[in-house]
């Protein structure tokens, strides 16, 4: 039976396990409350780009799901040799290739921010495929054909994943229970590298923009992390309902419709 030379398994077990020390603390940082070393500004920060909406798919971090890919080619360098396994392989990092640069699409034209570790996993993916491309491509008979039904399906599987992140529109107009909130007296702090931040924003929709509101990382919009540790924020979002400048009632954490209609009195 045919079998793929040590020197390409070898190289892309490393490769991989390179990409898995990546994703690992990619998936940390997504979870963590805490800043990584690459959030160095709002135009290059991971932690903006691994708390977006883009981030998840179906509540799953986008990090795990390279974790899986990651994990898989390792055990599969490391473990097999035959030759079928690795042309396997090959169209397995086709198709998962197609969905990450529509990620890297979405960091560009939506978040606005680049994430320099998100990035250097493409990058070791594309090298995984170039060096199994090379192992196999002396025993493939038209590659070029089977590889465009790969790459459509992996453009379908993009455009699943963009409705499934962008697909939940709020129909319902939120403003007045946002105006309600802010006559109360209720301050909203936020990050903009906070993830449950975004999804208070997407479960809000526009009226999220009225909100009363505090940027608690000194690199977002109007930042003012001063009065954040003045007001003791350890974690965002929070909000704070103040009477004549007398912290009353203070609640961490991502708030239902239900909840923020309690919170500001309102029954409708």
């Amino acid at each position: 039976m045919d079998q793929v030379k040590n020197s390409y398994r070898y190289f892309i077990a490393i490769l991989a396990v390179i990409g898995l020390g990546i994703m690992t603390y990619l998936t940390y940082i997504h979870y963590a409350n805490v800043k990584s070393f690459c959030d160095l500004s709002a135009e290059v920060s991971c932690d903006v780009v691994t708390t977006s909406i883009y981030s998840e798919v179906f509540g799953i971090p986008v990090s795990v799901l390279g974790l899986l890919y990651f994990t898989t080619i390792l055990v599969v360098s490391l473990t097999k040799k035959s030759l079928p396994i690795f042309q396997s392989l090959f169209f397995l990092t086709v198709f998962v290739l197609i969905p990450s640069l529509y990620l890297t699409l979405t960091e560009i034209l939506f978040i606005k921010s680049f994430c320099i570790l998100c990035e250097t996993s493409k990058a070791l993916m594309l090298a995984i495929l170039v060096t199994l491309f090379i192992a196999v491509r002396n025993y493939t008979k038209d590659i070029g054909r089977l590889v465009i039904p790969i790459v459509i399906a992996g453009a379908v599987v993009s455009g699943v994943l963009f409705f499934a992140q962008t697909g939940t529109v709020v129909k319902k107009d939120y403003s007045g229970l946002v105006n309600r909130l802010n006559e109360t007296g209720w301050v909203y702090y936020k990050s903009y590298t906070c993830s449950n931040c975004r999804r208070q924003e997407k479960l809000l929709g526009d009226a999220y923009k009225k909100l009363n509101a505090v940027e608690c990382h000194p690199d977002g919009p109007n930042g003012n992390p001063e009065l954040c540790l003045k007001n003791n924020i350890t974690g965002t979002p929070t909000w704070i309902l103040e009477r004549d400048g007398v912290e009353v009632r203070r609640v961490v954490g991502l708030q239902t419709i239900e909840a923020l209609m309690e919170m500001s009195g309102s029954t409708e």
